[in-house]
């Protein structure tokens, strides 16, 4: 009899691997992981791991967006009082989430991987954007600067904070986290001079110079 993908079961097989992926890559590099290092883990058998995958670089493949898949599951809602059925991001989910799975953030966004998760975080975050951004815009309404550039800006931001609140090992809260990076996407706090400045063409704008 074939097992559906949603069953419990399957469903805990996949959890459990993905699981054992990543404590394996906290002690080795992804490269000398083998498919019989994971099995062992995770205590299931080889022949299990193949009903469900091809092969390693299938595994690794799926098992990166099922991760992406599940935090955007989570982080994801469509907001009570919303005029059209889009979804938005909540920031407070988002550095929860992270928060209590640190652990799995910390190896995905690390080097092993290079820069293959954070760029499918990226794009996976790019399109959420792009699609709100379609459905809440007034048609005919000119913008100052393109949305797709503002999108790029605030998407990467974001990702980069994130990576360096990891790396710091969590120095600050989730909820820290999301206060203050609330208060800088709502521009609720204008970055200090002392970080502006250093942008030196901003700096020649604003006293109506143009810079060189």
């Amino acid at each position: 009899m074939t097992i559906k993908k949603t069953d419990p079961r399957v469903l805990k097989t996949r959890n459990n691997l993905r699981r054992a992926l990543v404590f394996l890559m906290q002690q080795e590099p992804l490269e000398s992981i083998s498919v019989q290092k994971i099995t062992q883990t995770a205590h299931i058998t080889r022949g299990t791991f193949y009903l469900h995958y091809k092969d390693k670089q299938d595994f690794i493949e799926t098992a990166l967006q099922d991760f992406i898949n599940e935090f955007f599951d989570s982080v994801m809602y469509i907001p009570e009082n919303s005029i059209k059925p889009v979804k938005v991001f909540s920031l407070k989910c988002a550095f929860a989430y992270i928060e209590q799975n640190a652990d799995i953030f910390t190896v995905l966004l690390g080097e092993s991987f290079g820069n293959r998760f954070h760029q499918a975080m990226y794009e996976r975050l790019r399109k959420e954007m792009l699609q709100y951004a379609k459905t809440v815009a007034i048609p005919g309404k000119q913008v100052e600067v393109p949305i797709e550039m503002q999108i790029d800006f605030v998407a990467s931001a974001v990702l980069g904070l994130i990576g360096r609140w990891l790396e710091r090992g969590l120095v600050y809260t989730s909820r820290y986290m999301t206060i203050n990076v609330s208060k800088m996407l709502a521009r609720d706090v204008e970055v200090d001079d002392l970080v502006g400045n250093f942008f030196s063409d901003q700096l020649q704008i604003e006293l109506g110079v143009q810079p060189a």
